[in-house]
């Protein structure tokens, strides 16, 4: 593979180790490096209270197993009762407030 020219670096300063704008960082000692400044995060209360409602969001399960079987099982005994009006009402709510 050739490469022929990189803009602003010459092929033959690459080769010779002389790179242009580059200059080596000097290494930092461990009290430098300690002297160095430290980034510091400050989160607002409604950030705060918003990551926690995340993490609990997170970590509730899709599915309430313990309302699923007993559904089933009411269904499975022939007791589940269907409330026709309260069908017929959500149904009606939810085609009222469809937009086209």
């Amino acid at each position: 593979m050739k490469i022929h020219e990189l803009p602003g670096i010459s092929v033959e300063n690459l080769q010779a180790g002389k790179t242009g704008n580059v200059t080596p960082q000097e290494e930092k000692s461990p009290q430098s490096q300690a002297a160095a400044k430290v980034d510091v995060i400050h989160l607002s209360p409604e950030a705060k209270l918003m990551q926690k409602a995340a993490q609990v969001i997170a970590e509730t399960p899709d599915v309430r197993a313990d309302k699923v079987m007993a559904l089933k099982d009411s269904v499975e005994q022939g007791t589940y009762e269907v409330e026709a009006e309260k069908v017929a009402d959500k149904l009606i709510a939810e085609m009222l407030l469809e937009k086209p």
